[in-house]
């Protein structure tokens, strides 16, 4: 058995989740590709394989939205204020706030609400995001946020003049060769996520609101996020879904230096270390010290993860339904950085 290999055998058996699929490529190809589980064991069971299809979570954010945020160039400038594309967003409240500090997660704006509370659908969250409060002062602290996406597809939509998903199709994915597409999808080519709704319900009436839709069966081939569900399954945040392959396919570019350089540091007086979209490894709970100072990665609520190390020349992927089919309080980075000492021994 291969690290990786073995990795999987024992999260499995401890119960970190029902099934992965784990992948280790350079820019050239794929070193290590290994499915281990199931995709599905409620309300029966399916293996999981090379070829399921995971609900790949935040991974959306620096693999569409700050890949189409790059292919904006001078459409979309880092310097440049919300209101410039957002009529609502010119108040002076959001003085200070940039495409910028929304990929790098400083804008001061808060980390998750139940935008479907008061609305659903792409228009009604438009008017939400206008009447969203900061929590802090632009670059005072990182903020990880959701709302910074949501209001960051926005701005993609208006520049590239269609919706998220055309633009991420035709700009990224089919370049790169990759099959990576928003749901939903085929249920059962894809791996299952949570029964219900039940954590986000909770989240929502900790916040003394309410809302009469929630989901109740297993969520399977459709976004599990709520916000980019009930936006329609297409948002900035979450929404995509692929395979360990098709990953590592959009992931690729970014090894390339003019690529890789998006994801340094642009933090470096914050708690930790954010490039353009993605994370560093300063004070990232999924890395680990192996890792070069110009590693960067991300990961996503559904149980996913993507680390990318130029020096080392290594793409890392884990894709896991750690959800399915309850989300459990877990120390899951823990499991993240067990799955990257197992990459590390065995191919850097």
């Amino acid at each position: 058995m291969t690290p990786v290999e073995r990795f999987l055998a024992d999260e499995i058996e401890a119960g970190s989740f029902p099934g992965a699929v784990a992948l280790v490529g350079t820019r050239d190809g794929v070193l290590a590709e290994t499915a281990a589980g199931a995709a599905c064991v409620e309300p029966g069971r399916a293996d999981a394989t090379a070829d399921t299809l995971f609900d790949l979570a935040s991974l959306t954010k620096p693999l569409c939205s700050g890949a189409l945020a790059a292919r904006a160039g001078s459409s979309l400038p880092l310097d440049a204020a919300p209101g410039r594309y957002v009529p609502g967003w010119k108040r002076t409240r959001y003085d200070g706030i940039t495409v910028g500090s929304l990929l790098t997660h400083t804008s001061g704006l808060p980390a998750w609400l139940p935008f479907y509370a008061r609305g659903e659908g792409a228009e009604a969250y438009r008017r939400t995001l206008a009447e969203i409060e900061p929590e802090a002062k632009p670059g005072e602290r990182v903020i990880y946020s959701d709302v910074n996406f949501l209001l960051l597809g926005e701005l993609l939509e208006t520049v590239f003049g269609g919706p998220l998903d055309a633009a991420f199709t035709a700009l990224v994915a089919q370049p790169a060769g990759s099959r990576a597409r928003f749901g939903p999808v085929d249920p059962a080519s894809a791996a299952a996520t949570e029964k219900g709704d039940r954590f986000e319900r909770a989240m929502t009436e900790a916040r003394g609101l309410s809302y009469p839709r929630f989901r109740d069966g297993v969520v399977r081939g459709e976004v599990h996020d709520g916000n980019a569900y009930r936006r329609g399954g297409i948002a900035a945040h979450a929404g995509l879904f692929g395979t360990a392959r098709d990953v590592w396919t959009l992931a690729r570019p970014w090894l390339e230096p003019e690529r890789a350089t998006l994801g340094r540091d642009r933090t470096p007086d914050l708690s930790e270390a954010r490039g353009l979209a993605w994370q560093g490894r300063r004070a990232a709970g999924s890395a680990i010290p192996r890792m070069s100072d110009r590693a960067f990665g991300h990961t996503g609520f559904t149980g996913t993860s993507l680390w990318i190390d130029p020096e080392a020349g290594l793409v890392a992927v884990l894709l896991t339904n750690r959800i399915h089919p309850v989300v459990r309080e877990i120390p899951f980075n823990d499991v993240r950085r067990r799955f990257h000492e197992a990459v590390y021994d065995a191919f850097a």
